[in-house]
């Protein structure tokens, strides 16, 4: 999955939430596309990075509280449709 396929196929999905597109040159891991939604009391972000890593994250204001917090390396690949449907179930539940 990249940013690309995001915008494709997940976020038609979300609903109800702000996008935000950024990216970043030279990070930890390569070159940084970074995606940010806003919306339900809820906060997340996604990253996908030029090495293959990527990153979820999904903070709930309601509770003050980090809900998700994933970060795959370019060796866990079989996991990431797993994420993905975790974040999807994560942020439409109560929305």
């Amino acid at each position: 999955m990249d940013a690309f396929q995001f915008n494709k196929e997940v976020k038609p999905l979300l609903k109800g939430y702000s996008v935000e597109f950024s990216t970043s040159a030279n990070g930890d891991f390569g070159n940084l596309e970074r995606i940010e939604l806003e919306g339900f009391n809820k906060l997340a972000t996604v990253e996908f990075w030029s090495e293959g890593w990527i990153g979820i994250d999904i903070y709930d204001c309601a509770c003050d509280e980090q809900i998700m917090n994933i970060l795959l390396s370019p060796e866990e690949k079989d996991l990431v449709p797993k994420a993905f449907e975790k974040l999807l179930d994560t942020l439409n539940r109560n929305s």
